[in-house]
C-alpha cells in the first residue's frame, strides 16, 4: 500500500476544511488512506495517491465533493450515550410539551447524522414509550454532508456488526427484520425519520426550527472557525427554549449561544436555563 504523502495530506486537508470545515492533521495520512480507498477503487484509480493527484489537476467539483464526503464519515452506533435518550423522554419532552401546549409537533434534528443510528434510536425510544408521551407528535430529521451516508440511513439496513453495537436482542427482534446478511428496520421506525443531505456550514434555509438538536461527536472534528460557524447555525435553528445535545468533552465548544443544564452532562439549553423544570 502506498502511504499518502505529507504534501497530499495538506492538499486534501485544505479542501476538506474549505468545504466541510474538517480539521485534518498532518499525521492522519492513514485515516485518509482508509476513508478514500473505496472511492479511489470506484473511480478507477490504482491508489489513493493517484486519486488525490487527480483532484489536484482535474479540479473536478463532483469528485472533490465525494472525497470530502468520504473523509467526513463518523463512527456511530445505536443508543450511544444512552442516558441522553432517557433524559429526553423523562424530562425534555414533557417540559417542551407543556410549553407548546401540544399545538404542534416537537421537532428533533440529528445534525451530522451519519448512517442514521442516532435518529433511529430516538424513533425506537418514542415507539416504545407511548405511555410516557401519549399523543405527543414528534418529528425527527437527520442531515449529513455525505450523500452516501444519507442513502444508507434512508435504506435503514444495517450489518450484523452495526446491530451488535448498542442494540439489545429485544430491540433487534422488535424493530428489525433480517434481509440477506443485513438487518433492516421495520417500516414504522423507518417512516418516523426523514433524512436529507445538508452541510452544517451552510444548512438549508428551509430546514426550519428545532426543539431538540443532536450534534454529537461532530464539533470535535472541525476547525475552530468552522466550529464557531456551526454553533451559530445550530443556535439560529434552535427554538428559544430548545436544547442541544453534544458528545463527551464537547460542551465547552458551545459556550455563548448555549448554556449547560446543571447536573446534565452534554445537555445545553438555548436560553439561560440552568436546571430542568420541575
Amino acid at each position: 500500500m502506498h502511504m499518502v504523502s505529507a504534501e497530499d495530506v495538506m492538499s486534501i486537508a485544505s479542501e476538506a476544511g474549505r468545504i466541510a470545515g474538517l480539521a485534518i492533521r498532518p499525521e492522519q495520512g492513514a485515516m485518509i488512506e482508509s476513508r478514500l480507498a473505496g472511492l479511489a477503487r470506484a473511480e478507477g484509480y490504482d491508489s489513493v495517491n493517484a486519486l488525490i493527484s487527480a483532484l489536484q489537476t482535474r479540479r473536478d467539483i463532483k469528485l472533490t465533493g465525494a472525497a470530502v464526503e468520504a473523509l467526513a464519515g463518523r463512527d456511530t452506533w445505536f443508543f450511544r450515550l444512552r442516558e441522553q435518550y432517557e433524559l429526553i423522554l423523562s424530562e425534555l419532552l414533557p417540559v417542551l410539551a407543556r410549553a407548546r401546549g401540544r399545538t404542534r409537533p416537537i421537532r428533533i434534528w440529528s445534525a451530522g447524522c451519519s448512517t442514521g443510528q442516532e435518529a433511529y434510536s430516538m424513533a425506537m425510544n418514542l415507539a416504545e414509550e407511548t405511555g410516557l408521551i401519549g399523543d405527543l407528535q414528534v418529528e425527527i430529521i437527520g442531515t449529513d454532508i455525505s450523500r452516501r451516508a444519507v442513502e444508507r440511513a434512508r435504506a435503514g439496513a444495517f450489518s450484523q456488526f452495526d446491530v451488535q453495537r448498542g442494540l439489545s436482542i429485544h430491540r433487534l427482534v422488535k424493530h428489525f427484520e433480517q434481509s440477506g446478511k443485513d438487518w433492516r428496520l421495520k417500516t414504522p421506525i423507518r417512516s418516523a425519520v426523514r433524512f436529507e443531505a445538508d452541510n452544517l456550514l451552510n444548512p438549508s434555509d428551509t430546514i426550519g426550527q428545532f426543539d431538540i438538536i443532536f450534534c454529537r461527536h461532530v464539533l470535535s472534528t472541525l476547525t475552530p472557525d468552522a466550529r464557531k460557524r456551526v454553533i451559530g447555525n445550530l443556535a439560529a435553528r434552535c427554538a428559544p427554549d430548545g436544547y442541544l445535545l453534544l458528545g463527551e468533552g464537547e460542551a465547552a465548544y458551545a459556550a455563548g449561544p448555549f448554556r449547560a443544564v446543571r447536573g446534565q452532562k452534554g445537555i445545553l439549553a438555548r436560553e439561560t436555563v440552568t436546571e430542568m423544570a420541575a
